[in-house]
């Protein structure tokens, strides 16, 4: 084969301690594409492999000094000259044996003495040519290489975040242009641990200790801490890193980033400060409302009480003209005091400080006994009530004045908002607790306004509310009553043709202790 132009000689060591042996190699393998290289004894070939590359050796078994195996198994201990490929020359008589022995040592082939020149020449070729494509192999992945780090260092440079790598101990190498940008340091006052200096003298131990830890154990790095601008203002920063492992999962290095987070960092600390603000005039509001509600009850109860004494003629007799404005002043009074305890209500509900009584509540009896008290808001209505409730209804373990509380609004909102039609009134047991079911027939909800029929003195429908009365609070109650009871509410509903509402009550309400006997016996 034709030696391309510009293409390299390839090194070929000869190795005996026969001139004349080494004279009849010389003149088989003269070629312009090898460079020949002699040597008389093992020594002087370590030492011509130490000074040059060679891609192939010709190595005389027997020489005095150090034998062809005893400077093979040299040449195999160095890494520099390990992987050259050596064939071995010996004599017919020697040859199994040799071979055995080469082979062990890391020869390819093995030429019998006397060569067949052709054979020789064949067999070197082909060894000569496999060493040409690995070099070029190795120079395509060299240029491989050295683009993908090209490439590496344009990305990290166009990252708007700092990067960094770091050798397995730690030791920064490598750090992308926004560094510099922004600490303002050269890369001699960056690189291996020069980079503490930017951080915060408060943030710094704390740092090291982290990253120490990281080393040690390998485990991914994450920190916030404080770096120093150019300006000599410190920003905060998220600093991150993840191991570079190789095929055995060892660390070959440390892939860093930091990012400034300052402006996060002051936006969450503003939203704090306006929690804790939010939540100390929540408090005060909830208190405000309580000790209103406190003073104002006294006198409603007082205007109540007298409205409904006059009615009975305590005072007097009371004509036809005076008993519509004095049952308007109680009936007025009553729905005052009404939205006052919904409003004391809520209000310890939000705070939290609401006492729980839990005992053994039975819907069969509750459902239908709130029902009868509200019976009187259905007069001047055309409404068929239906119920279903489950045979075997299973009592539960919850506080009764709060389920009462959330019947009575849901019942009460059915009636006012049903003309005429019916309401649906069920309820079954389900997997650990109890469901019921309040529907009707009214005017019902849109679609867009069911986000919403939660909410504080929401009122979606304001005309129908004016007609109907009511404060707004009702359904607000009726959740934060359910989700002091660990229960849940669902609400279906269709603009003009009606709404259900759906609560589920958990069977025993988390932490309440089993019934004793007495109890059990009380329940059934």
């Amino acid at each position: 084969m034709p030696k391309k132009r510009g293409e390299a000689k390839v090194n070929i060591l000869l190795v005996d301690d026969h001139p004349e042996n080494l004279v009849a190699l010389e003149a088989v393998l003269d070629s312009p594409e090898y460079t020949l290289v002699k040597a008389a004894t093992g020594m002087e070939a370590l030492k011509l492999l130490l000074k040059d590359d060679f891609g192939l050796i010709l190595l005389d078994v027997f020489m005095p000094g150090l034998n062809g195996f005893e400077t093979a198994a040299m040449i195999r201990e160095r890494p520099k000259t390990r992987n050259i490929p050596i064939i071995f020359i010996t004599a017919v008589n020697k040859a199994e044996t040799d071979a055995a022995r080469g082979y062990s040592l890391g020869a390819v082939d093995y030429i019998i003495k006397p060569f067949d020149p052709d054979t020789l020449k064949s067999k070197v070729s082909a060894l000569v040519d496999l060493y040409k494509k690995g070099n070029k192999l190795k120079q395509q992945l060299g240029q491989l290489e050295k683009l993908s780090q090209e490439r590496y260092r344009n990305l990290a440079n166009a990252i708007p975040q700092i990067v960094w790598i770091a050798r397995p101990n730690g030791m920064v190498d490598f750090f992308n242009q926004q560094w510099f940008s922004y600490t303002g340091l050269p890369f001699e006052q960056s690189e291996g641990w020069g980079w503490k200096k930017v951080i915060h003298p408060e943030d710094l131990q704390y740092y090291l200790d982290r990253w120490g830890e990281t080393l040690k154990i390998g485990i991914p790095f994450e920190i916030h801490c404080r770096l120093k601008r150019a300006d000599g203002a410190y920003r905060w920063h998220l600093v991150r890193a993840l191991p570079e492992r190789d095929q055995h999962d060892q660390t070959m290095a440390w892939l860093g980033t930091s990012t400034d987070i300052d402006d996060q960092k002051r936006a969450e600390g503003v939203l704090r400060q306006k929690t804790v603000e939010a939540e100390e005039a929540n408090r005060i509001k909830s208190e405000f409302v309580s000790n209103v509600s406190h003073e104002l009850r006294t006198p409603l109860n007082a205007i109540i009480g007298y409205a409904s004494l006059l009615l009975q003629g305590t005072y007097g007799e009371v004509n036809d003209p005076q008993r519509p404005p004095v049952e308007g002043i109680q009936r007025n009074a009553s729905e005052l005091l009404s939205l006052i305890n919904n409003l004391l209500d809520l209000s310890k509900m939000e705070s939290g400080k609401v006492p729980l009584v839990i005992e053994p509540v039975d819907l069969n009896r509750l459902l239908p006994d709130v029902f009868e008290n509200l019976k009187g808001l259905m007069n001047g209505k055309q409404i068929e009530v239906r119920w279903d409730i489950q045979q075997g209804l299973i009592p539960i373990r919850t506080d009764r004045l709060k389920v009462r509380q959330v019947v009575l609004n849901l019942i009460s909102n059915a009636i006012k908002f049903t003309e005429a039609g019916s309401i649906a009134i069920s309820a079954s047991n389900v997997n650990r607790g109890v469901q019921f079911s309040i529907g009707d027939t009214g005017v019902g909800m849109k679609r867009e306004d069911l986000p919403y029929i939660f909410d504080p003195f929401r009122q979606i429908d304001g005309s129908m509310t004016r007609k109907v009365g009511g404060s707004g609070l009702g359904l607000t109650i009726v959740k934060n009553a359910l989700t002091l009871l660990h229960g849940r509410i669902d609400v279906q509903s269709e603009y003009g043709r009606g709404s259900t509402f759906t609560v589920f009550l958990p069977e025993r309400f988390p932490g309440a202790v089993e019934p004793d006997g007495m109890e059990k016996q009380l329940q059934r």
